[in-house]
């Protein structure tokens, strides 16, 4: 027993050892596995290299996006402009780029944009551009820019990158600034070299950049040749700046910041958040309140404090306070341009540009600068608010500033011409370009070109058009974009001139150059030329790839009524290989359905089902289809599309696709169908416009339904709000002579005239005919001098004057004075004698009318007919009142 006692206890002694053991062994692998993470300096290779690839990722991620667009001829020629670093053309080719998916694509081709603006020679031009292409660029695209320049060891493009950042007031990440003193400490030769060769004096802001990766690499010598190489403006501004920055820049590259300097940037955070609220609640004192309690110094947190307490005040019209905080922002070293840039720019909103210029008027006048991108933003606020006085006024101020008109400020003015009311502008904005230092870009084309076009002066854009052969040619976008615009213009003439110049001067088409000759021509009903054109490019074999989708749909819409020859191109893009998307399978289905070849639609359908990728049909493909049908007496089919796209629901149907459906029921007098689908549209929520009203009365009149007519006519005008137009009055006259109802055709009349309403010839001869019809002579004859009275008549048909006169006999007293009264209506019409024309007016009209033979209790008693319990859904019913 005692033994046994013995044992027990040595096995539970163990037990407890090894549970011990066990949880320290445990306890110890976590901690070395996260204090591990926290050791400076261990050498953690795959962490430290994994966030660079896949911030480095970020541009090719922006490839694999346009990737998914190479359909898009635009998309690969924006693509191609970046390629080759031509800034220029990119911009005009996104400028050009359809608004409504222009968000997407930048969000890919940003970081770019901002490398090759980064290796222009004027990075303030550059900047500018692309600031009016892009506006707000994102922290993340300069990143992906950044590190695209540090994974190649480019110095000079990471110091451009820092300062076109630093101009456009992108916010920088940490990552952003641990990857620029990387490269800076990596790259000390090339930075030295950079400093000697670059050009005197520097810009600000390049100036700026330099200066701070001098101070990581932490050589005052070429500190000095940096300061030496900027103007004597900028430079004691730049040695406090370098002064009080050094500490800062030193402690930036060592490690990660204290847990207390995260919990003062969270304080800043929380006090900046809460003067902006004071501000927004017009709490301007509460606002100066808050910033007064706080410590403020000549650091980065005391100047966005001043920055965000100057733009409350100036928010809230306290122009002394204005003065007092920047006077106090001036003296702490902080009322520096890139400072005073982002204040103005954040100012420079919809409805507060008098408070940007205030603000900025403040600056000028204290002897602080901005620079030219600050002018060009509240500019640019002015010319969209249309403010053409204050926009040209600040003009003038940017000039006594010492900023001259550039390509930018020439291309926002351009802007205010929008109609050809504003074309008197365009001289003195010309004369603006012609005295510019630098010459014409392609962007300032552009807008020259856009603003021709929307002020109707396409004399000023031919004459931009003529340039002398040793001139530089234009870019193949841009004279793309002029061939557009002659061709809308219908001035194909021209539209040949230019081809032939760019041809002449050696300049490459691309697919969109070649896109909009052939949409020119085709328009102008030059397809045959366009078929020639197309047809001399393939022969050309580098130039094939030119030749794309959108060039055979343009050629296809030319071919329209040429079913024969639209299938040959058809086959010919087969047989070159050029793929056809929804919008070339939708142009050739409406040939078929305009020529009512409708059996060659199947073949068409599958081919669109085993294409690679398949092309899905969409709206317009459904609405083409039935439409041919329709056309063809192929109703049942026609409204077999309608019951596939409900089972789909993938698409609802429209009032086009509707009303497409009410014709072909009202041709085969498909009574029941056609109240169906008005059912469904009721119930599915389209509403039916005059069109459908008029198409459904046709159908009901014609069916021996006129009691339906005015009850369905009256519900849908309640329930849609639908104000009925002269051709549903007319559609319903008709239907109430084709009832023998003479006397509420003619109570519709006079219903239509007191609504103000100005019947038109095909009413008058519905009417007159109307008459004849039902044997009252006396009628039509009264209706034919009604329209005659008064100095603008109505026109009459001149054949249902001729059956009206054949009525009454040719010799007949009547007929003879009948004659007498149209001759002189139509005299009068045609200015004979008569008093100037001026166009019809209902009020002119019913001084003109006489009292009609009936009253209107005929209308009443027509819109209560046949209208048993208000019936909500509306059937054929066999019991129906006339």
């Amino acid at each position: 027993m005692i033994h046994s006692f013995a044992m027990t206890a040595v096995v539970e002694f163990l037990s407890c050892i090894w549970i011990e053991v066990s949880m320290f062994v445990c306890a110890a692998i976590v901690y070395l596995a996260l204090s591990t993470r926290n050791i400076p300096g261990k050498d953690r290779p795959q962490q430290r290299q994994m966030p660079v690839a896949t911030r480095r990722s970020s541009i090719g991620a922006a490839k694999k996006k346009l990737a998914n667009l190479e359909g898009d001829p635009a998309v690969s020629s924006i693509w191609e402009a970046l390629r080759r670093g031509r800034l220029r053309e990119a911009v005009v080719l996104l400028e050009q780029f359809p608004t409504e998916r222009r968000g997407g694509l930048l969000t890919t081709v940003v970081p770019r944009l901002l490398t090759i603006a980064a290796m222009e020679e004027d990075l303030l031009e550059a900047t500018d551009l692309v600031h009016d292409t892009v506006g707000f660029v994102r922290p993340g695209s300069l990143e992906a820019a950044i590190l695209e320049a540090h994974y190649h060891k480019d110095v000079k493009l990471c110091i451009h990158l820092d300062a076109l950042g630093s101009i456009l007031t992108v916010p920088k990440s940490q990552a952003i600034q641990t990857t620029l003193a990387k490269t800076y400490k990596l790259g000390a030769e090339s930075l030295r070299k950079v400093v000697r060769d670059s050009s005197n004096p520097l810009p600000w802001q390049l100036a700026k950049a330099m200066l701070h990766a001098c101070n990581v690499i932490k050589d005052r010598e070429l500190e000095e040749s940096v300061l030496e190489r900027t103007g004597q403006a900028d430079r004691a501004a730049l040695r406090c700046l370098v002064a009080e920055s050094e500490d800062q820049l030193a402690n930036f590259s060592a490690s990660r910041p204290a847990a207390n300097d995260a919990g003062r940037r969270e304080h800043f955070m929380a006090v900046v958040a809460a003067i902006q609220d004071k501000s927004n609640a017009k709490d301007l004192p509460g606002a100066i309140s808050l910033f007064e309690a706080q410590h403020v110094t000549g650091d980065t947190e005391g100047a966005q404090f001043l920055m965000c307490i100057i733009h409350a005040c100036a928010e809230n019209g306290d122009s002394t306070m204005v003065k007092r905080y920047l006077s106090k922002a001036n003296a702490l070293g902080v009322a520096d341009m890139a400072n005073l840039s982002v204040l103005v720019k954040g100012l420079s909103t919809p409805g507060k540009e008098a408070v940007a210029e205030s603000v900025l008027t403040e600056i000028t006048n204290m002897g602080l600068h901005v620079s030219q991108a600050s002018y060009h933003g509240l500019l640019h606020s002015r010319v969209v608010a249309q403010n053409r006085r204050a926009a040209w006024r600040l003009v003038q101020e940017m000039q006594d500033a010492g900023f001259k008109p550039n390509a930018v400020t020439c291309s926002i003015l351009l802007k205010m011409v929008m109609h050809p009311a504003h074309a008197y502008q365009l001289p003195k904005l010309l004369q603006m370009v012609e005295a510019m230092e630098m010459p014409s870009d392609d962007v300032l084309l552009c807008s020259i070109m856009q603003a021709c076009l929307r002020a109707e002066r396409l004399d000023l854009l031919a004459e931009l058009s003529q340039r002398p052969m040793g001139d530089a040619p234009f870019s193949a976008p841009l004279y793309g974009s002029m061939i557009k615009a002659f061709g809308q213009a219908r001035d194909v003439e021209q539209v040949r001139i230019l081809w032939n110049d760019m041809t002449a001067r050696g300049v490459e088409p691309t697919a969109v150059t070649l896109g909009c000759m052939v949409e020119a021509l085709v328009v102008n009903g030059e397809t045959d030329e366009a078929w020639v054109l197309v047809q001399e490019t393939w022969q050309r074999d580098h130039q094939r790839q030119l030749i794309n989708t959108v060039t055979y749909s343009s050629l296809l819409k030319g071919f329209g009524n040429q079913p024969d020859k639209m299938m040959e191109m058809y086959k010919e893009m087969k047989a070159r290989q050029v793929g056809c998307n929804t919008i070339t399978y939708n142009t050739i289905l409406n040939c078929f359905a305009q020529c009512r070849a409708m059996r060659r639609v199947p073949q068409i359908l599958q081919d669109m089902r085993t294409a690679n990728p398949p092309a899905l049909p969409d709206m317009v493909t459904y609405s083409t289809l039935v439409k041919g049908f329709c056309a063809t007496g192929d109703l049942d089919t026609a409204l077999g599309l309608l019951e596939e796209m409900r089972k789909q629901g993938t698409f609802r149907p429209d009032e086009m696709l509707y009303n497409t459906l009410l014709s072909g029921c009202a041709r085969e007098q498909r009574l029941k169908d056609a109240l169906e689908i008005v059912n469904e549209m009721r119930s599915t929520g389209v509403a039916p416009s005059n069109y459908t009203l008029s198409m459904l009365v046709k159908l009901l009149g014609r069916c021996k339904r006129l009691g339906q007519v005015f009850s369905i006519v009256d519900e849908l005008k309640t329930e849609f709000g639908i104000r009925l137009n002269i051709q549903v009055y007319t559609c319903m006259i008709q239907a109430c002579f084709h009832n023998r109802q003479p006397a509420k055709a003619l109570a519709l009349f006079n219903h239509l005239v007191a609504e103000g309403l100005h019947p038109d010839e095909k009413t008058n001869m519905a009417l007159v005919r109307g008459f004849l019809q039902t044997d009252q002579v006396d009628m039509a004859v009264d209706m034919i001098r009604r329209c005659c009275k008064g100095n603008d008549p109505t026109c009459i048909d001149a054949t249902c004057v001729g059956l009206v006169i054949a009525k009454l006999g040719v010799n007949s007293e009547t007929a003879m004075s009948l004659t007498q009264e149209v001759e002189a209506a139509r005299n009068r019409m045609h200015g004979y004698g008569a008093p100037k024309r001026s166009s019809w007016r209902s009020a002119t009209y019913r001084c003109n009318y006489q009292a009609p033979r009936t009253d209107d209790k005929n209308w009443q008693e027509a819109k209560v007919v046949s209208r048993p319990c208000q019936q909500t859904s509306w059937r054929a019913s066999s019991n129906d009142s006339n």
